[in-house]
């Protein structure tokens, strides 16, 4: 079955009718005062999804003549009882569990459980969950068992107020519907991320600056009978991790089903139609390891891809910070630790889009070019409750309540911050708005989002765009090797000192991971093509993806990157500078305006 083609839609725009499946385009809400803006290099025009998720909101769009917002026509084809009669359900398993299905330790779900946890994340969170199906917003069928219809969800998390052009990230689970696990781990992600935005700092940044997209059952039919297989032409025959259009075909053998035959499949693929995702991660049971391309026939042998080095180093970082619980995970291609298969998601969320030759060309996508994994959890496809682990200190490896799920939330976490870079202050708050001339600035900051850092300064000057237009910098400083960008980050610092009265503005800033162009043995021969490595190693527009002229993604490369600005005022001891002029009075209490 063919997916979707994703005609007849309203139409989306900035601001405007939200279209399904792409949830770039939903209307902004003001930002709060004294939050970050940021300046990234994803951007998204268009509309978002028209859609009705969990919360029942149905998608609006503004009028610009009437100055009101209109209901705009439901989409053809989408029965709208089906999400009433899914929040009804979910509402009423809610309050009968009093609220909450939280606990620890960690314990499996039923797709009907997954279905009410989904419910709370969004009803707790509406300004960072987005919930919605696969079967609403790209009008793909259910997997049907007996008359009940099991639909595909779909988790969109990031801080809505912060608007939505940010790296994407795409998280799998339960493609093998007996391999359950999997689904822990991105449910127990879920409440982590948005439990924790605005108290703790980090997991703050990562919702504020990305867009995680979360296919936590993509085989419902499988999981609720306990199989590997996917209802596909003939029900319970399909591997859908055998059924993504890459290397279908290869050394006159191909795979035992059609191109993209699962819904679940489908799903993933209607995704990467709509974005650009920068880091995917497919997380499995039955054994324990860290796959990365190559895993299919077309590149046996010792070959490496073009992107071998920041795969490898991601790699290394989620081994490391899964932690020590029941040993290390291994790490290396899928090809040499576990052998070769046709259509699996790694590779073709890697290869897909620009290794055309060895893709199906039915089921084309600018989406693919993600550094892409297959996590294998545990040994045991179901392990015993017991191991899955609690949620007490889940962010330290080795930690209290250590288990598969607290690890490998963790291994998603390294794969989420990885996406892109990014400098957080960590002295802005003490910095006055107004010194005094000669006066030394103390700058702390700290670079993360990448594996080395090549070199870092603060730069500042009169244009309020300091990382490109600037009048002086510090000397660089640098740390390659070890961990200097991830947890904990190396804290860098320096001083400034202001000569001239007048309006400042002052960032720190980096050039970071020019070491992951190195290569060894890549096959193809080619530079590598990842999003990751080319948006820091160049610059300029890079990729652009629609479908259609309404919404474009598009991702711009840049070697220095940059904090937000601070404005500074400069004034003569004993007065104040007000615009070109100056007016005596005093010196400013030292108290931080946001620009």
């Amino acid at each position: 079955m063919a997916p979707a083609s994703g005609s007849g839609r309203p139409p989306g725009r900035r601001g405007g009718a939200r279209r399904p499946g792409s949830l770039a385009g939903r209307r902004r809400r003001p930002a709060p005062a004294g939050a970050p803006r940021h300046r990234p290099t994803h951007t998204h025009r268009g509309g978002g999804p028209g859609r009705r998720g969990l919360r029942g909101r149905g998608a609006r769009r503004h009028d610009p003549h009437r100055g009101v917002r209109v209901r705009p026509a439901r989409r053809a084809g989408f029965p709208a009882a089906r999400c009433r009669a899914a929040l009804l359900v979910a509402g009423a398993l809610l309050a009968g569990a009093g609220g909450s299905l939280r606990a620890a330790p960690f314990a499996y779900h039923t797709y009907d459980s997954m279905v009410v946890q989904l419910a709370q994340l969004e009803s707790d969170h509406p300004e960072l969950v987005e919930v919605f199906t696969a079967q609403d917003a790209y009008t793909l069928p259910p997997d049907l068992d007996g008359g009940v219809e099991l639909e595909h969800w779909i988790v969109r998390i990031t801080n809505e107020a912060l608007g939505f052009a940010k790296p994407e990230v795409l998280l799998v689970g339960t493609q093998h519907g007996d391999e359950i696990v999997s689904l822990e781990v991105l449910l127990a992600l879920a409440d982590l991320l948005t439990d924790s935005h605005g108290t703790h700092p980090w997991l703050t940044e990562l919702v504020d600056r990305r867009e995680i997209f979360l296919v936590p059952m993509a085989n419902p039919w499988g999981h609720r009978h306990g199989v590997r297989s996917s209802p596909g032409a003939e029900p319970g025959t399909e591997d859908m991790n055998r059924d993504h259009p890459y290397d279908r075909c290869s050394g006159g053998f191909c795979s035992d089903t059609d191109t993209l035959s699962t819904v679940g499949a489908q799903a993933i693929h209607e995704l990467a139609r709509r974005h650009l995702f920068r880091v995917m991660l497919d997380y499995h049971g039955g054994v324990e390891l860290i796959l990365h391309t190559w895993g299919s026939p077309l590149h046996s042998g010792n070959s490496t891809s073009p992107d071998d080095t920041a795969l490898d180093a991601l790699g290394q970082r989620m081994r490391t910070y899964g932690g020590p619980y029941n040993g290390f995970l291994p790490v290396g291609t899928a090809n040499q630790l576990l052998g070769p298969a046709y259509g699996p998601l790694d590779d073709s969320a890697y290869a897909t889009t620009w290794d055309a030759a060895n893709a199906d060309p039915s089921y084309p996508t600018e989406g693919w070019r993600s550094l892409a994994y297959t996590i294998e959890i545990s040994d045991d496809k179901t392990p015993p409750a017991s191991t899955l682990g609690g949620d007490a200190d889940l962010l330290t490896p080795g930690g209290l309540e250590d288990g598969y799920v607290p690890k490998h939330v963790r291994t998603a976490l390294a794969g989420i911050d990885i996406a892109e870079p990014y400098l957080v202050w960590s002295n802005r708050g003490a910095i006055p708005s107004i010194v005094a001339a000669e006066t030394v600035i103390p700058v702390e900051w700290q670079v993360r989002g990448c594996f080395d850092v090549d070199e870092t300064r603060v730069r500042w000057g009169s244009d309020p765009d300091p990382l490109n237009v600037f009048e002086n910098e510090t000397p660089t400083q640098s740390q390659t090797g070890g961990e200097p960008c991830f947890e904990p980050p190396t804290s860098f610092s320096d001083a400034v000192t202001f000569d001239e009265p007048g309006i400042y503005w002052l960032t720190p800033t980096a050039r970071v991971d020019q070491a992951l162009l190195a290569q060894g043995n890549p096959n193809p021969n080619v530079a590598p093509q990842s999003f990751v490595v080319r948006s820091r190693t160049e610059t300029g527009l890079l990729f652009s993806e629609s479908v259609d002229a309404s919404e474009v993604n598009t991702i711009t490369g840049q070697l220095d990157w940059g904090a937000e600005p601070l404005r500074i005022e400069v004034v003569f001891a004993g007065g104040f500078l007000f615009g070109d002029g100056f007016e005596s009075g005093g010196t400013s209490a030292w108290s931080l305006t946001a620009p």
